[in-house]
């Protein structure tokens, strides 16, 4: 069964190869995006950066992109790095006891995502305009009026040259 961790890191991906041309993607913005938590994010991202799926960089203009190319990127290479198989799990010594319907499964699994690779879910229409959030603020409260500022001189300088 595929987790929620490898779906979520699977729709980050191609939330950032879809961005890929306008530029690295904050954390920001793609916890805004998948309604993902930003720790939840760093969590996914970090094992994606481990295995060289995703680069990233620090500072004003920097966030996440897709190293190499995204033809070359298959869907189980995203899901490997949070799915473990059935030869990983057991050791070398104690094999797992699986029967032959879930040795079945992984290989239908691991061959339909092996099949399809990250530009083919790429669609960069759809996520070329920013995302435009309400401004909502804690405790929901309306936007203050704004403050009346006089029209009168500030000083007597002020007045002099008024004159």
């Amino acid at each position: 069964m595929i987790s929620n961790k490898t779906i979520n890191a699977m729709d980050v991906c191609v939330l950032i190869a879809a961005q890929q041309n306008l530029g690295r993607v904050s954390t920001t913005e793609l916890s805004q995006r998948l309604q993902l938590s930003v720790s939840n994010l760093e969590s996914i991202l970090k094992p994606l950066k481990d295995q060289q799926i995703v680069s990233s960089r620090k500072g004003p203009g920097g966030g996440y992109e897709i190293r190499g190319d995204l033809a070359l990127i298959s869907m189980w290479d995203i899901a490997a790095v949070f799915e473990p198989t059935l030869a990983q799990q057991g050791s070398e010594a104690q094999p797992i006891d699986a029967a032959d319907f879930e040795w079945g499964l992984e290989q239908v699994i691991i061959g339909t995502l092996s099949q399809f690779s990250l530009s083919d879910f790429v669609t960069t229409h759809a996520l070329q305009a920013p995302i435009e959030t309400p401004v909502v603020n804690r405790f929901k409260f309306k936007p203050l009026a704004a403050p009346l500022v006089p029209k009168a001189p500030n000083s007597v300088f002020q007045l002099h040259m008024a004159m």
